[in-house]
Formats: C-alpha cells, sequence, structure tokens
C-alpha cells in the first residue's frame, strides 16, 4: 500500500504543481538501504500545507498532530501514516537543487539525508527507538554512498545539524 500511495500522491501533486521530495525511511530505501519503514515523510513547502490537507483528505486522510515545522495524517485502517515537514522556500530549494531522482522519486541528496536525519534524532520528542534507527539510517547512507565525514562541506554539515558530537561520533563509526 505504500507504494500505491507514493505513486498516487507524486501523480496528483504534479497535476496540481504541488513540489515535494520524499523524506524519511521511504527515502533511505531509495538511495539503497532497504529496511521495514510504516510511514510516508515528505518534505513540502510550509505555504503548501492546506492543498497538501485537501489533497491528502482526498484520500481520507486527516490531520491528527501537527506543529510549526511538521503535520501528521493519518487514513483508514491499513494505510500508511504520511508526515509533512514543512520548510520555507530558501530551506526546500536548496534541498530541491541538491536532490536526486531514483526509483522515479525525487530525495534529497544522500548528505542532505544525513543531516535530516541527525536533525530528526536530536528531536526532544523522538523516541529512542527512532533515534536508534536514525543512526543506522546514517550509518548505511554514508556506507552506500562513500561519504567521507573527513571531507570540509560533509563535516559542516554534520557540525551543523548533528553538532560536533556528532560528528565525532560519525567519524568512529567509519573507522569500525
Amino acid at each position: 500500500m505504500i507504494l500505491e500511495l507514493i505513486e498516487r500522491l507524486t501523480e496528483e501533486a504534479a497535476k496540481r504543481g504541488m513540489d515535494f521530495l520524499l523524506i524519511g525511511g521511504q527515502a533511505v530505501i531509495s538511495l539503497g538501504h532497504q529496511r521495514m519503514t510504516m510511514d510516508l515523510d515528505f518534505l513540502v513547502l510550509a505555504s503548501s500545507k492546506s492543498a497538501w490537507e485537501e489533497l491528502l483528505g482526498r484520500y481520507g486522510y486527516r490531520c491528527f498532530t501537527e506543529g510549526n515545522a511538521f503535520a501528521q495524517f493519518e487514513g483508514e485502517i491499513g494505510w500508511p501514516r504520511v508526515d509533512l515537514m514543512l520548510v520555507d522556500n530558501a530551506t526546500f530549494a536548496k534541498l530541491r537543487a541538491d536532490s536526486i531522482v531514483t526509483q522515479g522519486r525525487r530525495t534529497p541528496s544522500p548528505q542532505h539525508m544525513v543531516a535530516l536525519k541527525l536533525h530528526a534524532s536530536r528531536s526532544s520528542d523522538r523516541n529512542p527507538e527512532k533515534a536508534g534507527q536514525d543512526w543506522l539510517d546514517i550509518r548505511k547512507l554514508i556506507e552506500l554512498h562513500g561519504l567521507d565525514p573527513n571531507e570540509e562541506n560533509f563535516a559542516s554539515l554534520i557540525r551543523r545539524y548533528g553538532g560536533d558530537e556528532a560528528l565525532e561520533r560519525i567519524r568512529r563509526m567509519c573507522q569500525s
């Protein structure tokens, strides 16, 4: 059902001129790390939240939690939860410009996916199990895409979203 919903939403969003990036577990899968995930995560412009709410509503989804930077939707039993990460125009443009298309889906670059995972893992309301999965995803993305935490631009990105402690942790991971 997840792949079916991705296809439906991708097609409908394109018809409506609504741009997005696939993030979260489905993006990690698209980038080569096969793992289980039971929801869909999209990075969208905050200004398009109401359009996304209307689109998801057409498929029986309703918003059950929202904040300044996110909105979570649930649908009928058996359909995956959909989470929207809401960003400003500048952030979206930056991630979109460096995005890639893989398996027919536009995702942030592997480096930016690591940054998003670091950001998520540091969230105060993130449960420890999900934070643990974030770190597994980070490790696999780095391995699969040959990312070097000693390279200046990538190290700077890690520091920005994870701090010095994350950079050291990633460097240790890469040595083992």
